[in-house]
């Protein structure tokens, strides 16, 4: 099945597919093992901080290599693209699906942007991802209460835009989250009743699975799942340096809980209906 069909088909049910970030080898392995035990597709995400680190063909690379070893459909996505060419390059390079985050810039100027995104990303059949709104965080010194996406200005984006799917700022935000931040459910059904489309939501991370299901309910199609397995995967290599001398224990440990702890997100996500 094609990612915009698995979108639709997402949409129609109310289900969303878990969107997973890797950065190296471990993390990606851990992923796909997660999802061979559900027997469900899943998106396996790259920012730009990661292809900084790893490359970009190297982490190309190590999806297909996990993709090909593995029976679910796996699908490679550019999470959080701002730099327009490397958006264009992993287009070119025939990414499933790529993100442009144009939240910081002025809607007219986003929406442009988004505008030539998408249709050069549809040329090539690449799924194309928009924002409008800004999610919060400790890495953008956003606060998620006051930068929340607006209805009508998310259905006018919309319209001009047409992308695929859209990401919203509902009180989501992406790193450690506070007790303070909460998911206004009201804005989402507001913003799902205006656009009528699929969307998306960034910063999902340590959420309760009633809050997942209540999203899924309200359209969001592709839940973004970051620094939880970050913190998994530091935890795991905590624990076991002090017990480990052989690195491959130590980052074997870290991919099985990583596995763990996708394979949870996967089995509340594929739930329709909750």
């Amino acid at each position: 099945m094609e990612i915009k069909d698995l979108i639709g088909k997402a949409y129609s049910e109310h289900y969303a597919i878990g969107a997973f970030n890797f950065y190296n080898l471990e993390s990606a392995q851990a992923i796909a093992e997660a999802a061979s035990v559900a027997g469900k597709p899943v998106i396996m995400m790259v920012t730009e901080k990661s292809i900084e680190y790893a490359g970009l063909d190297e982490l190309i690379s190590i999806f297909a290599t996990v993709k090909n070893k593995s029976k679910p459909e796996f699908f490679l996505h550019l999470d959080h693209g701002r730099n327009i060419e490397l958006i264009k390059e992993c287009i070119l390079k025939k990414f499933d699906s790529v993100m442009f985050d144009g939240s910081h810039q002025p809607f007219e100027q986003n929406a442009i942007l988004s505008t030539e995104l998408r249709r050069l990303a549809h040329k090539k059949g690449v799924v194309f991802e928009a924002e409008i709104g800004k999610i919060g965080g400790r890495e953008s010194n956003i606060s998620s209460e006051f930068f929340k996406t607006n209805p009508s200005e998310a259905l006018r984006f919309y319209e001009q835009v047409k992308p695929d799917m859209l990401a919203v700022a509902i009180g989501n935000i992406h790193g450690v989250r506070t007790s303070s931040e909460q998911l206004d459910f009201s804005l989402l059904a507001k913003i799902q009743d205006t656009i009528k489309a699929p969307i998306v939501l960034h910063g999902c991370s340590n959420r309760a699975p009633r809050e997942y299901f209540v999203a899924m309910a309200e359209g969001v199609v592709k839940i973004n799942i970051d620094t939880e397995l970050r913190e998994v995967f530091i935890n795991s290599i905590k624990r076991s340096i002090r017990r480990e001398t052989d690195p491959r224990a130590i980052l074997g440990q870290a991919r099985e809980n990583i596995k763990k702890r996708t394979l949870e997100k996967i089995k509340i996500f594929s739930k329709p209906n909750c």
